[in-house]
């Protein structure tokens, strides 16, 4: 369906900021990339990779022995950040052709340490709940987003710009997760979750200084 779909509407696809000036210069004219701003949304990708495989490994066991529920429960909670997840993917793409993806960057990882935060600190398994569905949902909104900037911040390079948006960010969450793990075994799961927030004051400090890519 989706393949079908797709040449339909490939028309209506945003073009490059390479190819927005060939078209306006009728004639290739070399973009340069932006490195520097490249570099800073990793950091906000990174952050996010860590929060979500920490979030994916760990949530079942936070569930049983923190929140004192059963493995059937915990399993549920995983199901529900996953589903709401997908809800927030499309959310976010709606965002990002409203209001821009530096902003829709902005707004997720601003809001998300406070309810990473919360989530530790509470004991309810119901407060617990209520903070999985945005917390979930924040997780997933910025994804699409960072994806674009990504290739819009090297338009000569966008093949490395999606290895780094896309493939290499799954490594680093699954790097830091046995970090993680050991951590919890050294100390508790509710200090995992407290890890968790501080690497959340990562990505959102370093949205704050990524800009929507412009046309020189």
């Amino acid at each position: 369906m989706v393949s079908a779909l797709l040449p339909r509407h490939a028309s209506v696809i945003s073009p490059t900021l390479a190819q927005k000036r060939q078209r306006e210069s009728g004639s290739p004219v070399p973009v340069k990339d932006d490195w520097r701003h490249f570099a800073i949304l990793a950091c906000v990708l990174f952050g996010r990779s860590i929060i979500f495989y920490g979030l994916n490994t760990f949530l079942v066991l936070y569930w049983m022995h923190i929140l004192k529920q059963s493995n059937t429960s915990g399993s549920l909670a995983l199901s529900v950040l996953f589903i709401v997840g997908a809800t927030g993917t499309i959310i976010g793409g709606h965002l990002v052709d409203h209001i821009g993806a530096v902003k829709t960057i902005r707004f997720a990882f601003t809001i998300m340490p406070f309810l990473l935060l919360a989530f530790s600190l509470t004991k309810s398994v119901i407060v617990a709940s209520a903070l999985l569905l945005p917390i979930g949902m924040l997780i997933f909104i910025p994804y699409s987003a960072i994806v674009l900037l990504g290739q819009r911040y090297l338009p000569n390079q966008m093949g490395f710009a999606s290895g780094v948006t896309l493939g290499l960010a799954i490594s680093i969450g699954g790097i830091a997760t046995p970090f993680l793990g050991q951590v919890a075994d050294a100390t508790s799961l509710i200090t995992v979750f407290f890890i968790l927030t501080a690497v959340a004051l990562i990505p959102m400090g370093a949205a704050y200084f990524i800009t929507e890519p412009t046309i020189k």
